[in-house]
């Protein structure tokens, strides 16, 4: 067989190449074409790793424009470090070319980290009153992140004239996939730009736009206008006023970021971490100790209930032989039993917020029902199926020191220990998908019931139910 040649582009190390432009032909006359050869995060990744010297000269170099593109695909703790080492002028002159959302989350960030904030005095005018327009708008509102860089056309205007201002602002603006039509700054109608290429010239916007399209207020919350969004499948969502007047519109990419980053959080709040934990890059050891420590905290007080009721099982046992047999036998199998509900009580929970996440607005009881039948009768089944397996084990592990024999007590204890963790890990499964739908229920985030605090809960209740039911049961075959 013939040897296969490498891809000599796939081995390329485009910050090697950038960091030598950087370092050795920043002074060259064609340096911004070279520039302009890569793609802007490869260029940011390695303006980033340059030192502050080299990184403050080449932004110097670069056109604001250039930059502010640059700026745009960093994270905004990366952009205030860079931000800071320069002079106010050039900084400023670069924030002012940036998408105004962006902007606007910078200025925020710096905001919130109390960083001198002063310079947004220097900005444009123009700039200015389009970061007032979104700065009360909260993090959790749509209106935050929604972009003003788009195209919108008079719904009066015919096909042949709007080909033509498409063609002249097409150059300055990011998103063009979809065309707002207005009527007294009304939105009225959305036009795909490919159903604007094959209408006929002499065709109006009117005549060739959807007017029925999704929609969004810039106070709703931005992940349940996300996930509107990708319901509908579109490539951006208008923002609307209270009379219909375009603010803005979300783009795709915003759209995937706060999916994104709504599914972080959910991830860390379901393993009991906080949004600062996820921040690996940013996150101090003292920042990470008081972001866990309270929920810990909280968790170690619900353990100490398990160790409180474990104590008053103890106390239950008379002071006799037989019932420091019985006691030392349950201990054997108490780890299993605490793990399992613990595990099946982790699934059952993942599951329900799966659905409330991807169903925040089918809150119907016809639908929660249906879903928790599903997850009550599938917890039955394989509560029923662990415990037979569970009497298999344990007959097992009683009947091998014995010679393979078993007595009736052994079968008795086997059968009340199987017939314990089928009633634990149905509680426990239910508990997985009651807990989150409760917490849904009461306007909290259905996350918050996470992974460690369904584990704690579901031992205590298991610890509970495997006591009472061996003591009932149990207790006078070993007197």
């Amino acid at each position: 067989m013939e040897d296969r040649k490498p891809n000599e582009e796939t081995e390329r190390d485009f910050l090697a190449e950038i960091r030598i432009l950087f370092e050795e032909h920043r002074g060259d006359g064609d340096f911004i074409l070279q520039l302009e050869e890569y793609h802007p995060f490869d260029i940011a990744r390695a303006l980033v790793e340059t030192v502050p010297e080299i990184r403050k000269d080449v932004l110097n170099k670069l056109p604001p424009a250039f930059s502010a593109n640059l700026f745009e695909t960093l994270d905004e703790e990366e952009t205030i470090e860079i931000v800071k080492e320069l002079p106010s002028t050039l900084a400023v002159s670069i924030i002012d070319k940036m998408e105004t959302d962006d902007a606007l989350d910078l200025m925020q960030y710096l905001e919130d980290e109390e960083e001198d904030t002063t310079f947004v005095n220097l900005l444009s005018p123009k700039k200015r009153e389009e970061l007032k327009k979104f700065w009360h708008y909260t993090d959790d509102q749509i209106g935050s992140v929604m972009s003003t860089n788009y195209i919108e056309i008079p719904a009066s205007m015919s096909v042949k004239d709007a080909m033509r201002k498409v063609t002249a602002v097409a150059g300055d603006t990011d998103y063009i996939s979809i065309l707002y039509a207005v009527d007294k700054q009304r939105l009225v109608g959305t036009l795909k730009l490919k159903e604007l290429i094959v209408a006929r010239a002499s065709q109006t916007i009117t005549d060739v736009m959807n007017r029925r399209f999704a929609s969004a207020r810039p106070e709703e919350d931005k992940e349940t206008v996300a996930r509107r969004m990708q319901d509908y499948g579109e490539s951006s969502m208008p923002i609307l006023d209270e009379t219909g007047k375009l603010l803005g519109i979300l783009t795709h990419d915003v759209m995937i970021d706060i999916i994104s980053a709504v599914q972080s959080e959910d991830y860390g709040r379901l393993a009991g971490l906080g949004s600062a934990d996820l921040e690996t890059q940013t996150e101090t050891t003292f920042s990470a100790v008081k972001s866990r420590l309270p929920w810990l905290a909280m968790l170690l007080g619900l353990s100490f209930l398990s160790s409180l009721v474990l104590t008053l099982f103890s106390g239950a046992f008379p002071d006799a032989p037989g019932a420091g047999l019985l006691a030392a036998n349950l201990a054997v199998y108490l780890p299993l039993i605490l793990d399992m509900s613990g595990n099946t009580g982790t699934q059952s929970l993942a599951v329900m917020i799966r659905f409330l996440i991807a169903n925040p607005d089918s809150m119907e009881q016809k639908t929660v029902r249906a879903h928790l039948r599903r997850e009550w009768l599938s917890g039955l089944i394989q509560a029923l199926l662990l415990g037979a397996l569970t009497f298999g084990i344990v007959c097992l592990t009683e009947a091998l020191p014995a010679g393979m024999r078993l007595d009736s007590r052994t079968l008795v204890f086997a059968t009340v220990t199987a017939f314990a963790i089928f009633i634990a890990l149905a509680v426990a499964n239910l508990l997985g998908a009651l807990i989150p739908l409760l917490m849904a229920k009461l306007k909290f985030d259905p996350a918050v019931a996470s992974g460690p605090f369904i584990t704690t809960v579901a031992d205590l209740v298991s610890l509970t139910l495997y006591y009472s039911i061996s003591l009932i049961f149990l207790l006078n075959f070993y007197l």
